[in-house]
């Protein structure tokens, strides 16, 4: 049998969001995939902040890197990591949120780096100053450094070639799937209890899931609610994720009585939002992939969103997309599907279609390659007989 191909995954999974979600559900389709792996067998190491979500993976090497902040991400990525890899001396190194070691790395590791978007270049508005400083630093750096790019979507990999002017061959798309929890919701006397518990009884429920931040655009479908309340539509709005620290908003702070501010929920309860829900709008005008819209999708729920960045790569026919993220514009859609029952049903069918074209096993397996690539990359760098691409000048 061919000598396993030894992976080390680096996965900072301890603030919930796409990144984490990316990092846990690659390593165990990963896993799954184990030692059938044409042409040899995979070793898996993955160093995390919260090596306990990987507990369930009996073949998977879990190795604690404490994250005590994510200011210290810089530390986590160029000084804990290196130290383990050292020891490890794995034949891959792949860091899955934007950054890897600026040095001290086994000088024979292949490097991948997944960059999910470049939202501080396109928003930098949106980021704290420390956190713009370190991402642009860190995504130039691991871009030019890495073997092999992994971007999560067509749109996203298009902007790092042009930025960092990387040759098309170092950069690879390999897209999310949906968790197979997220499912339709079949049971209508559970969709009425799940609704009745988040004060729906009567009327449209709308579900918003994700960090609550500036680029998320959330106030445009606060607005465009009511916008629909004041037609006459009986319409309530549910506000589902994390509040990135710092963030105020009037309608945070003191909502309608129709707003429904939920907090962070786990898989389970966004899964059973989703069920209840009679559509899902996110406004984002900027997006990497787009997981909220996929997972929605995946649970037949009609999904409603703007015509940017990545978000057609996912949706393509299967949701409702407008132009720009405007009040008046979502408040249309989002009517559209609440006053046309045939149209929810015929667009949930089509997201439920549209999901299941997605998966994680399939970003296993393409990611997979991607490590093969870069390995036969990093032996070809390090005889001479390729220099490393550097960014063209910006």
């Amino acid at each position: 049998m061919n000598r396993p191909l030894r992976v080390a995954i680096g996965a900072i999974a301890g603030v919930r969001g796409g990144p984490a979600t990316y990092a846990v559900e690659l390593v165990r389709a990963l896993d799954e995939l184990g030692g059938t792996t044409p042409p040899g067998p995979l070793a898996l190491s993955v160093l995390s902040d919260r090596p306990d979500l990987f507990a369930h993976l009996a073949r998977v090497e879990r190795i604690e890197v404490p994250l005590p902040s994510p200011y210290r991400q810089p530390w986590w990525d160029n000084v804990a990591v290196p130290r383990h890899l050292r020891r490890i001396a794995p034949d891959v190194y792949h860091g899955t949120k934007n950054a890897m070691p600026f040095a001290g790395m086994p000088a024979r590791c292949a490097r991948v780096l997944t960059i999910h978007d470049l939202a501080v270049y396109a928003e930098p508005e949106t980021f704290a100053l420390a956190q713009r400083l370190q991402l642009r630093l860190h995504l130039r750096l691991g871009a030019r450094q890495a073997d092999r790019v992994i971007c999560v979507s067509g749109h996203a990999a298009g902007e790092v070639r042009a930025r960092f002017g990387l040759p098309a061959e170092r950069v690879r798309v390999v897209q999310h799937g949906a968790n197979p929890r997220f499912v339709p919701l079949t049971d209508a006397g559970e969709r009425a209890r799940i609704r009745s518990s988040l004060g729906v009884e009567e009327g449209f429920l709308v579900a918003y899931v994700g960090t609550l931040q500036p680029r998320k655009r959330i106030e445009v479908a606060v607005a465009a609610v009511g916008e629909l309340r004041a037609q006459g539509l009986p319409v309530k709005l549910v506000v589902a994720g994390r509040r990135r620290p710092g963030f105020r908003a009037a309608w945070l702070e003191s909502p309608p009585d129709w707003l429904r501010i939920r907090g962070e929920l786990s898989d389970e309860q966004i899964v059973e939002l989703y069920g209840a829900a009679d559509a899902m709008v996110s406004p984002s005008t900027f997006e990497g992939f787009g997981l909220t819209f996929l997972e929605a999708m995946a649970c037949a729920c009609p999904v409603v969103g703007v015509r940017a960045t990545s978000v057609p790569e996912v949706v393509n026919d299967a949701g409702l997309l407008v132009e720009r993220a405007e009040p008046g514009l979502i408040a249309g859609a989002l009517g559209a599907l609440l006053r046309d029952p045939e149209l929810r049903i015929e667009k949930g069918r089509r997201a439920l279609a549209r999901a299941r074209t997605f998966s994680w096993s399939r970003a296993a397996t393409e990611t997979l390659a991607v490590y093969r690539e870069a390995v036969t990359a990093a032996e070809a760098r390090l005889a001479g007989r390729r220099p490393m691409a550097r960014p063209a000048a910006r």
